[in-house]
């Protein structure tokens, strides 16, 4: 399923967990997150590329920022400030 896909599955509840204090990662079976309170864009991009090891692509969500790769399961979700 694609990022769009899944986040429009998540129900409410989850999806007004969405700080800009933290970055999350999403895949099939779990939602996590880590801390970025502070953290520039291009500290998270950064960080980003280390855990997923891939080319990365950009699309946009109800004004967050989604990075993922069609290659893997997981994708992050940047909450908008």
């Amino acid at each position: 399923m694609e990022p769009i896909e899944r986040l429009d599955a998540l129900p409410e509840e989850v999806t007004r967990t969405f700080h800009s204090d933290f970055v999350f990662l999403i895949d099939a079976e779990k939602i996590q997150h880590f801390p970025a309170r502070g953290w520039t864009h291009d500290q998270i991009l950064e960080e980003l590329k280390k855990r997923f090891d891939h080319s990365l692509m950009v699309k946009n969500w109800q004004e967050h920022e989604i990075i993922y790769s069609p290659e893997l399961p997981v994708f992050a979700l940047i909450p908008r400030k």
